[in-house]
């Protein structure tokens, strides 16, 4: 009597989506602002980093991102692989600039209003329809890119900082610091970016990654007795030539839904 052998369901493989470098930004203290701020911070915010993709010279990778969404608070963009080290630099150098240059503004509409950002940069497979499919960007990388955002290190380094100097902190996931910083991409030496466990209990969730501030500083020893409260703050002009203040007031003076 001959026994028959049940056939088990075979997996099956399947394609990878592209790869994509992602960039997410989130604002500082967002929700401690009024409703109507916070509508001027989310346009800002959307405004600073166009303004510096095109200081950066990459407009093009601006203009045809994958899944740019805002988030309110911040922003999120994916680019080809190959761009990534751009993104870490000159962009975060040119962003730390634009921020700088749009303080006043954001002053003249509220003195104690300013823009202050942590950034994230991940890398991996993402979903990419070109927005002809929901699902764009859903993925372990972006996950990963929003624990780093998240991250009270991260946070600590804006924190730790003179508001009046410091507008941007950045975190780099491992792989995008050993395959961009590490693999000698990226303009910037490896010794001006420091590691840090980032862990998160209640995510589940727990990596190295690498930090890094453009323009580092530490807050002043009376603002942090005092516990650092906002005041508006002009930074100093680069003396390029170019003024990027005027995005501010656009965003101020314009603020249908972006």
């Amino acid at each position: 009597m001959s026994t028959k052998i049940p056939r088990r369901s075979r997996r099956t493989s399947r394609t990878m989506p592209p790869y994509r470098a992602v960039l997410a930004v989130d604002a500082e203290k967002y929700s401690r602002t009024s409703s109507y701020n916070q509508h001027i911070l989310s346009n800002t915010i959307r405004d600073a980093l166009a303004e510096a993709f095109h200081g950066s010279g990459l407009e093009g990778l601006w203009k045809n991102a994958s899944f740019p969404q805002s988030t309110g608070d911040g922003y999120v963009v994916g680019v080809p692989p190959e761009h990534l080290p751009l993104l870490i630099h000159p962009l975060m150098n040119e962003l730390q600039e634009v921020l700088g240059d749009v303080q006043p503004g954001l002053a003249f509409e509220d003195r104690a209003l300013r823009l202050r950002l942590r950034a994230a940069i991940g890398l991996g497979p993402l979903p990419d329809s070109g927005g002809d499919e929901h699902g764009d960007g859903t993925g372990t990388a972006m996950n990963e890119t929003h624990r780093l955002l998240d991250a009270p290190e991260l946070r600590a380094e804006l924190a730790g900082s003179d508001p009046d100097i410091t507008f941007l902190a950045v975190g780099l996931t491992r792989r995008v610091y050993e395959d961009a910083v590490l693999g000698g991409y990226v303009g910037l030496a490896p010794r001006l970016f420091r590691a840090a466990e980032v862990d998160l209990p209640d995510k589940e969730y727990r990596a190295e990654a690498y930090l890094h501030v453009p323009r580092p500083s530490l807050r002043p020893e009376n603002d942090r007795e005092q516990g650092g409260g906002p005041v508006g703050a002009k930074a100093p002009s680069r003396g390029n030539g170019r003024s990027r203040g005027e995005i501010v007031f656009e965003a101020v003076t314009d603020v249908q839904p972006g």
